[in-house]
């Protein structure tokens, strides 16, 4: 008796894997250089008090947009509506997330809330730059023929 071969993936999970790993390679690079940035402009502009806001910031924003390459990898293996349904979602807990952050430590003295709202901003818009730069860096087709 033969042991059964194993099940093959379909032909997108490789892409799909290939492009999760690209994109969050390059989006952490990207988001590390803004990320040290912000630090330094919070402590010069906001002392200690910044320092610490755009830390949390920073953090908190990093982790979430390393979410939706984390989604986007674990759902390689579903279908390609599925893999975008994940990835659309994981976009949507992102955004809700970071309001929900943002309206808790509006009027916070633990540290200084604009120096946290503005380097949330910079992580992300770095963290989504460098995941566009990692997919066209993959040079994977977007239609295969």
């Amino acid at each position: 008796m033969t042991a059964p071969e194993p099940m093959k993936d379909a032909p997108h999970v490789a892409s799909v894997l290939r492009l999760a790993s690209g994109m969050q390679r390059s989006a952490a690079i990207v988001t590390a250089v803004v990320a040290v940035i912000a630090l330094v402009v919070a402590f010069l502009l906001r002392g200690v008090p910044g320092l610490v806001g755009a830390l949390v910031g920073a953090v908190i924003a990093g982790g979430l947009g390393w979410l939706g390459t984390w989604v986007m990898a674990r759902t390689a293996r579903a279908t390609p509506a599925g893999v975008m349904i994940g990835a659309m979602t994981a976009f949507g807990v992102k955004i809700l997330f970071m309001l929900v952050f943002l309206l808790l430590f509006q009027g916070t003295t633990l540290f200084d809330s604009r120096s946290f709202a503005f380097t949330m901003l910079a992580v992300t818009a770095a963290w989504i730059v460098g995941e566009v730069v990692g997919f066209v860096r993959t040079r994977i087709p977007a239609v295969d023929l």
